[in-house]
């Protein structure tokens, strides 16, 4: 009942449209305060949840992805793309997805993939006959890629939050990612013949090896990045720091799209965004801290022990509550909210932590489609000038197979989510 009464709370503290990390911090120092707990513990506890070295990551792969945005680099992966899947029925569709998939293992964020994306596929597919709503739905869902193919922000976050190896959650993201967007292309091909789309350019095996060479170097940043994770050469925050710094090299010195000024607004925007994401874990750790004080998720754990579910049915329950969470809530507020209360239970029934990781990673995802809190669609109602009614509509084919990509996952984690981790030791 307590847990219920704080929780009431704190969604309301965020309805009336306080910031997410004050609204943790306001609810973790009541939390503390009526404990009879001394609040320096707050100051404490605030500098305790950023001093994390898995963490370092975070800002460093937002930077990168940033730089990637911001260097043209989305062009060459366009071409790339085209090259590959453009002679199917719909192929900008196709085309669309696959540059999500490829642009995923660089920018480690949806919004970086939404906006360098759909700022470069939504005007043409609409030129070439597409509707506004079916192109927007593609470039929001497809944009759910780049939180599921690593590196992802989200996976740092969450590793670093609950003690998960980061490396591990990265691996793990490979094949649901793969999956994911495999499918996405099959339901947009599907609504493409029915619609009588256009094709593009036919195949050709010359033309798809000249904008292969263009795009190499842009393709060898996730090469690199996985490589060395996986291949034990560096770890997760290593790697986005090598990220950082091949990125400035290609846009600066291969390329020649990224100036000395579009270089230093593209360090502002980071830091800024960096911040907010930094403030909110900090302020979340507080409040996980205080809910562990005061043993508030005893009340959830128990009542679940008492009925015995299975891990499959659990995390079945897990996925309701957490998109139903997620269509009011934050990705990034949702995880500091919700996940602390379910994770002791995950333990209790045996749950691989990896398998719990990605779980929680695609009801993230699938969060970000769905109104009135979703970032993803929110940006590319924008770019697309569609209103969010009729994206959200157009959307629903594509979340319904995200949902079903979600339950492959919950009833085949051996086939899908852990064989990579395991097969490399981690």
């Amino acid at each position: 009942m307590e847990l219920l009464f704080v929780l009431c709370i704190l969604l309301g503290l965020i309805g009336v449209g306080l910031p997410i990390a004050f609204a943790l911090l306001v609810i973790a120092v009541g939390v503390l305060f009526f404990g009879d707990v001394d609040l320096v513990i707050v100051a404490q506890r605030l500098y305790r949840g950023v001093q994390s070295f898995p963490l370092l990551a975070v800002p460093l792969f937002i930077l990168a992805g940033q730089i990637m945005s911001r260097s043209g680099i989305s062009a060459h992966l366009v071409e790339f793309a085209k090259t590959l899947v453009g002679q199917m029925r719909g192929g900008l569709a196709a085309v669309n997805i696959v540059t999500s998939m490829f642009f995923a293992g660089m920018s480690g964020t949806s919004m970086s993939d939404t906006a360098a994306v759909g700022g470069m596929l939504i005007d043409p597919m609409i030129k070439r006959g597409y509707s506004r709503a079916f192109t927007a739905a593609v470039t929001a869902s497809s944009s759910t890629i780049g939180i599921i193919i690593p590196p992802s922000v989200p996976m740092v976050i969450l590793g670093a939050y609950l003690g998960i190896s980061t490396g591990a959650l990265f691996a793990a993201g490979i094949v649901s990612g793969l999956l994911l967007g495999l499918a996405l292309i099959a339901v947009a091909w599907g609504i493409s013949v029915r619609r009588g789309y256009p094709v593009e350019d036919k195949f050709s095996f010359r033309v798809m090896l000249r904008a292969l060479l263009r795009a190499t170097p842009a393709l060898t940043m996730p090469v690199i990045i996985l490589g060395g994770i996986l291949g034990g050469i560096f770890t997760p925050t290593e790697a986005s720091a090598v990220a950082v710094v091949y990125g400035i090299l290609v846009g600066v010195g291969y390329y020649r799209t990224l100036t000395l000024r579009a270089l230093y607004e593209t360090f502002c925007e980071a830091a800024v965004l960096s911040g907010a994401v930094m403030f909110v874990t900090a302020t979340a750790h507080v409040m996980g801290y205080a809910f562990t004080f005061e043993q508030l998720a005893d009340s959830l754990l128990g009542p679940i022990a008492q009925m015995e579910m299975s891990p499959v049915t659990f995390l079945i329950v897990l996925s309701v509550v957490l998109i139903i969470a997620g269509t009011f809530l934050d990705g990034i507020a949702m995880i500091f909210i919700v996940v602390p209360l379910f994770f002791p239970a995950v333990q209790l029934l045996g749950i691989d932590p990896v398998h719990f990781g990605m779980v929680v990673v695609l009801c993230w995802g699938i969060g970000q489609q769905t109104p009135p809190v979703g970032a993803a669609l929110f940006i590319t109602s924008v770019i697309a000038r569609v209103n969010i009614f009729s994206l959200t509509l157009a959307n629903l084919p594509f979340i319904a197979v995200m949902v079903a990509v979600l339950g492959l996952v919950i009833l085949f984690p051996e086939l899908i989510v852990l064989w990579v981790p395991r097969a490399l030791g981690l």
